[in-house]
């Protein structure tokens, strides 16, 4: 499975997205909440994933779902949205 920062992935029963993505491993963010206290106002846990159990990884999107939603999106921002809100652009 060739991953992308952002995909909403299931590994051993939890479900995430692939937050970083290096040559030897992957992390999925599982939780993400605001926490002021931090320095940078988040609290996250992620899990380390090592290319060898990446077979393990499942997406949890279908292709054709995520087919549909990548032109709708592109379309949207092809339009910029005028068709959308009325707006004249």
């Amino acid at each position: 499975m060739k991953f992308k920062q952002g995909d909403y992935v299931t590994y051993r029963g939890t479900t995430g997205w692939v937050d970083f993505i290096d040559e030897n491993y992957i992390t999925i963010c599982f939780l993400d909440k605001a926490d002021f206290t931090k320095h940078n106002g988040r609290y996250q846990a992620s899990l380390l994933v090592y290319r060898e159990n990446w077979h393990e990884v499942c997406s949890c999107v279908d292709e054709t779902k995520e087919e549909q939603e990548s032109e709708t999106t592109s379309y949207f921002l092809q339009s910029r949205g005028c068709d959308y809100v009325g707006a004249a652009c």
